[in-house]
């Protein structure tokens, strides 16, 4: 069964309604996840139009120097070891969901 991952992070008229603000992306469309700086974790990904000439990525923002976390409960979503559902929310901003400790937004950059 295919596992998928959903972010949203609209701006502040709301719920998500604007390009780049919600995105789900298949677990297998994961390529890297990189400590992008102290304070972010990113995780490229293949672009939806499944090519491979440019990634989308899905930016984590979340506490200083806290890539390990991140990292770790993100494979952990990624693999669904605490539960079989294929919807695993990581960063839902609109309901103030964040599944993974520390984490508080996303932004999401698409290639297509």
């Amino acid at each position: 069964m295919e596992r998928y991952l959903y972010f949203t992070n609209p701006d502040d008229t709301g719920a998500p309604n604007q390009t780049n603000e919600i995105a789900m992306y298949p677990t297998s469309a994961v390529r890297a996840i990189i400590a992008a700086s102290a304070t972010t974790t990113t995780i490229d990904l293949v672009p939806r139009d499944g090519t491979i000439s440019s990634e989308d990525t899905v930016t984590l923002t979340h506490a200083d120097g806290d890539h390990k976390n991140v990292m770790s409960e993100l494979a952990a979503m990624i693999n669904a070891e605490k539960n079989n559902s294929p919807f695993q929310v990581v960063s839902d901003k609109e309901n103030e969901v964040f599944n993974i400790t520390g984490v508080t937004g996303c932004t999401i950059s698409s290639a297509d």
